[in-house]
């Protein structure tokens, strides 16, 4: 009888300590990969119709492949600045001309400036809502879905497919459709069968 109140308690143990070092891994995969101090990049569509929402893409890739080719020069927030506000001129005329090879005769504005967001998700990550420094670019009315991604630390190379961004709830609702992630425990399991 004492044996399993000693395995219960080692079982218990381990489980805890596995807890915590899960947590710490977290905080600090979360504090590496969602920087305090950042840059975002953020595209806003001219509407939400098909076609704006395509232009919006198109726009976004091409950005990316620029940005790409400098996005490296800056280690601190004020490099990124200096860098950034340097290409403006360039992102500009990147972004007019892109908008011209698909047809449309929109409008654009390149800014970087402060730039109020909603709570957003980042691949796994959520943004909390607020204001944040970014390179703005406004296609046309800019009343359509955006696109963002954090663009210093470079992280919008990371993964572009998952760059597209939904409020929290709208996350939720489409995670529900795909099949769910099943996590288990060896020792929650082995716990569970030791006193089954």
């Amino acid at each position: 009888m004492m044996k399993k109140y000693y395995l219960l308690f080692f079982a218990l143990f381990l489980l805890m300590m596995s807890w915590e070092s899960q947590k710490e891994a977290l905080a600090v995969f979360t504090n590496h990969f969602v920087p305090e101090h950042s840059i975002r990049l953020r595209i806003l569509a001219n509407s939400d119709s098909p076609k704006d929402q395509q232009l919006k893409r198109y726009v976004r890739d091409r950005v990316i492949e620029s940005v790409k080719q400098w996005a490296g020069e800056a280690g601190t927030m004020e490099e990124a600045r200096a860098v950034i506000s340097n290409h403006l001129p360039e992102l500009q005329e990147l972004v007019n001309n892109a908008i011209k090879e698909k047809g449309f005769s929109y409008s654009a504005r390149v800014e970087l400036r402060p730039t109020e967001f909603p709570t957003k998700m980042y691949g796994t990550q959520v943004f909390p809502a607020g204001r944040y420094e970014a390179v703005r670019i406004a296609i046309g009315n800019a009343e359509g879905q955006n696109w963002w991604c954090v663009l210093f630390p470079p992280l919008c190379f990371v993964d572009i497919s998952n760059g597209d961004t939904a409020h929290a709830e709208q996350a939720k609702e489409q995670g529900k459709d795909k099949s769910q992630i099943k996590v288990r425990f060896f020792l929650v399991e082995w716990f569970h069968k030791l006193f089954s």
